[in-house]
Formats: C-alpha cells, structure tokens, sequence
C-alpha cells in the first residue's frame, strides 16, 4: 500500500512568476548527474532530514503519515521492490528485497518465495518465511485494522513448506498478484510481536522501537524532535553508504528552510514554490525535481459527522456534490496555488500512475449550472446572498490542517468560489494531528486533504471502495459507496490485458468523477532541497527514499556534524 495522507505541503506565501522559476527548473535538469562522482570513500557521515510533522508509530500496517512512512521503509522490508516504471502487472522488472528469488505455480495460484537465508532482524534472529506468514496475518487480522487489508484480500494464505520458503496461495489468478504478495506489506518479526494483542499496536513498545530488516536500524526517538536511525553494517544486501539518518522535527516549514539553508539539516522533500528561486540559489544547496504520485482535493463526508450511521443532510446528495464541483475553477486554483509548478487533478490518480487517461469525463467548472441546480434542489438565495431550504443556510466548513499553508490559501480560494454561488463554507483550522484524528473517525464535513497514492490502480478501492467505507477508521473517510464502482474497479484488477484493464479503470474513473465524493484540484511538481555534499541517486515518484542505502557523502565533504552526537545536531 502507498496511498497516505500527505501533509509535506505547508507554505505559500506570494504569486508566482513562471518566467522566474522554468528556466531555473531547467538548468536544474541540464546538471550532471550525480553518478558521475565516485571519489573518496563514500561510506560514512550523517544526513539531516527536516521534517515539519512527528511520526506516530513505526509499525507498517497502521503508519498513516509520511515521517513514519518513511522511517518504516528503511527499517522494514518487502519481499521485492518494483522497476523504474512502477508497473505492477506482473513480476517484470522487479529485483528481490527480503527474497532472492520466487517460482510460480503451474496454475499462477501461487507465488513461492525463497527468503534470502542471510538476512537477519536487527536482534541478530534468523528472519524466516514463518515471519511472511506471521505478517500476512497481522495485516489481515481485523483487530489491527489495518489500511492496507482491503488489498490483500485474493491472499488466501501464506503456507511454509521449509524455514526459507513462503508461498503465496491466491483465491484466484489476477494481474496483481506479484504486486500484492511482494510489495504491499513490510515483513515483521514474528519473535517480537507474536504476543501483541493487534488492537494495541500503537500504544506497543515496539511501536516506539521498532526491529526490522532492513538497510537502517532503529536508534532513537525524541517525541516532537527527532529520529535517528544507523547503517546496519550486516545487512544482507550490503550496508548502506550513508551512516546515519535524521528526521529532524521543525514546528513549521519555515523552520524547516531556514535549517536547511544554514546547514543545520541537509534534506527538505519538498520546496514550496515561491522558495525555489532563493533556495535554488543558495551556495550550499541544490534543486532536485523529482516524479510525483501526490494529488490534493476537497473531500465531502457522505455520513452525519455527530452520528456516521446516518446520511449527511448535504453531501449525501449526489446532485448537490455535483453543483458544488461546477462552482469550482480548478485550473485557477491550482494557477494560483502553484503556478507553473502544479497541474489540474483529473481524480484519485496522477499523471504518472500507468493507466493515467486525461481524456476521463470531468465535471466542467459552470457557475451558471451550479446555480440552476442547486434551484432546482430547493436551494434558494437569501437577502444575504447565502441560500437555505425549509430555514436551513446552505453552509459547512473546511476543515484545514494550520501546518499546510498551501492548503490553507486553497480553502480560501474555494471559500470565495461557492460564496459566489451562494453557499457559505466557513474554514475551520485545526493542528495535523487533530486533523489526522478527526478524518480517522469522520468527524468533519470537508476536508481538503493531501494524498500519494502508490503504483497499483487497484489500490483507488482503499479510499474510494465499500468495504474501506464500512470497515472502522478504514481509508474511504468520506464514506463514498457506489456497487458499480467497485465492480468496475474488480474487473479491472481480473484483466490480463492491459488495454482492457486500462478500458475498465477508465469507466471506473469516469463514473468516480460523475458522482463527485470530492472536489479533485491539484497535482504538485515535487522539487527537493539537499546539501550539495550529499549526492543522491534515483528518487522514485512512490517514495522518494527507496534508494538512499545508494546515497552518499564522500569524505572530503563530511562536516563536523558527522562525528557529533545526536543532542549536539538539535540545537
């Protein structure tokens, strides 16, 4: 699974001038690369990652934020690891992670993989294919509760006919079955948590110190400063080359900026688009663009927030969803918000998923028939130019993450758009976390959300799909349910063919689109900020750290910081 909430974008704070920023953008992507330098001894020295949200607990089948997201990748596993394309029919491509290598059954309702017998936890124990099965249990276990389980939900089981083979039975043979089986979980050790109750994972030990596999070990967590993880020297794929890594928590994106730019951190994921220019300019610091799966929109919440087993009075009205989209000019939000740095969302799917289509059926920005439908449903304009029906206003907030400056200037652009229209949509601002915790239990009316989504179209069923309605604290917070949706997206996933899986994603997301659970706005081009020390390798679109163990500093560039403590680097 790699569809998560996404909060990396925090600030805007002036129009922008295209002219200023392509041509700077476009030298950026003329620079060498950085495989050209191999120099020195590229093992050792410490990398500062600054953050501008805590994790909030590092165990795989419940992190739903980005900090943690990443932290788990370095310290977790998966069985492989897809190509450059992100392809996920089939096992073309993909290079093995924790197995070294797997066989297909005759009939394709298996998948065997052979654990690499020299990969160890971070305790020292062995890791076994007994831990795959453990793993595949935990994520499917309903008192886990778990994002990712709607997923993995043609894995029957996992049998283990020896300590370094798992297989994978499959209810029934589907394009995505490599995919799920070798890239949806993170492996587990069983000897550590097999004595967990599921249901309290986030309040576990383990949680806040976690073992895995994986090319980093765990280190140290200092709630609301930082993370630190270390190279593990005896990981089985070969130590990575950078030796430490720090998440280091800032209250706000500024914070965050200014520590990169004096060298008191070396990594930003992403630069808000008015500071690209001074950024880009600054002598110690280089622009990285790099590809993006991160789309942000309006979400309706199709359930009363104070009782979810009823239908909100509003939104639960597809006729009224639609009125509220046509209110909306897309393209001039996403101008306004990001300039030439941003494209319009189509839907629940970006530009660089594989069966992206632009040609899908939109709902057009018309004020005029959003008015004459909302008429139409009893809507009318007051004497304050705010409609109401039966003594009710046509009124709802927002509700807006504080630490998200870009959303907050999107929440105001929407804000002016449906007064336009008549209807009043008050922003409420909240702290990420309460944000978090309030979509987690439905508790909102909107809310303009920031999601990356992975490279598996099936996985549009996690947030948009019944089962994740229903399912408590599931994905689908807003509560949308179409059976043809579902069925749609089941056919799609049972194509062998790409061009009919591609027909049947394409209706899916037409018919998403036609019913309007939310207000698609933005794509994001994603542009990083590292020390010029630093020398990355291959960002990918799904996770922009899949490749750091092949990042390094070569140690002429290696500054006092790598030799100092932790306490030393959190001034």
């Amino acid at each position: 699974m790699r569809h998560l909430p996404f909060s990396r974008f925090v600030l805007m704070r002036t129009p922008l001038v295209a002219s200023s920023l392509l041509p700077l953008l476009a030298a950026i992507a003329c620079q060498p690369g950085d495989h050209a330098r191999t120099a020195g001894d590229q093992y050792g020295g410490t990398m500062v990652i600054a953050v501008s949200g805590d994790a909030d607990a590092l165990v795989p089948p419940i992190t739903v934020n980005s900090t943690s997201f990443e932290v788990d990748g370095l310290v977790f596993e998966n069985l492989a690891r897809p190509g450059a394309t992100l392809d996920p029919i089939g096992d073309q491509g993909w290079t093995g992670e924790l197995a070294d290598s797997w066989t297909w059954g005759k009939d394709s309702l298996t998948i065997a993989f052979h654990v690499d017998t020299t990969a160890r936890w971070h305790d020292g124990i062995p890791v076994r294919a007994s831990d795959v099965k453990f793993t595949l249990q935990l994520y499917k276990n309903p008192k886990t509760a778990s994002f990712v389980a709607p997923l993995l939900a043609n894995i029957d089981s996992v049998s283990t006919p020896d300590s370094s083979t798992a297989v994978f039975w499959f209810k029934k043979r589907y394009p995505g079955q490599f995919y799920d089986a070798a890239y949806q979980m993170r492996i587990l050790p069983r000897h550590v948590l097999a004595g967990t109750d599921p249901a309290q994972l986030q309040s576990s030990p383990f949680s806040r110190h976690p073992i895995g596999s994986g090319p980093y070990r765990f280190v140290s967590w200092m709630p609301r400063q930082s993370i630190e993880l270390a190279a593990d020297s005896s990981y089985h794929r070969g130590r990575a080359r950078i030796q430490r890594l720090i998440w280091s928590v800032a209250p706000e994106y500024n914070a965050s900026v200014v520590r990169l730019m004096s060298g008191d951190a070396d990594f930003l994921e992403f630069v808000n688009p008015p500071d690209i220019p001074r950024v880009g300019h600054a002598p110690n610091v280089k622009l990285v663009p790099y590809p993006s799966m991160a789309y942000g929109y309006l979400l309706f919440n199709e359930r009363d927030p104070n009782d979810p087993s009823k239908p909100n009075a509003l939104f639960s009205d597809r006729t009224l969803r639609r009125a509220l989209t046509m209110a909306i000019d897309r393209r001039r939000v996403t101008r306004s918000v990001f300039d030439s740095l941003g494209a319009v969302a189509y839907g629940p799917y970006t530009h660089t998923l594989p069966y992206f289509d632009s040609t899908v059926a939109e709902l057009p920005f018309s004020p005029d028939s959003a008015r004459r439908l909302l008429d139409s449903l009893g809507w009318h304009v007051g004497a304050d130019g705010i409609r109401s029906k039966n003594g009710r206003a046509l009124r709802f907030s927002m509700l807006v993450p504080t630490s998200s400056a870009v959303r907050m200037q999107t929440a105001v652009l929407l804000q002016a758009m449906f007064h336009d229209v008549g209807v009043q949509a008050d922003v409420e601002s909240a702290d990420i976390g309460t944000v978090r915790q309030r979509n987690e239990g439905r508790q909102f009316e909107t809310v303009i959300e920031a999601m990356q989504s992975d490279g598996n179209p099936s996985s549009i069923l996690q947030s948009w799909g019944i089962d994740a309605a229903k399912a408590k604290d599931g994905g689908n917070a807003g509560s949308y349910e179409n059976p043809r949706f579902d069925a749609l997206v089941d056919t799609a996933v049972a194509q062998f063919d790409p061009k009919r899986a591609r027909a049947y994603y394409f209706r899916a997301y037409g018919m998403l689109n036609e019913d309007a659970p939310a207000i698609w706005l933005w794509e994001p081009l994603t542009v990083a900020a590292v020390q010029k020390r630093i020398h990355p390798v291959d960002m990918r679109a799904d996770e922009w750290f899949a490749n750091i163990s092949q990042w390094y500093i070569p140690s002429d560039e290696r500054i006092a910081r790598d030799q100092i403590r932790l306490a030393e680097v959190q001034r």
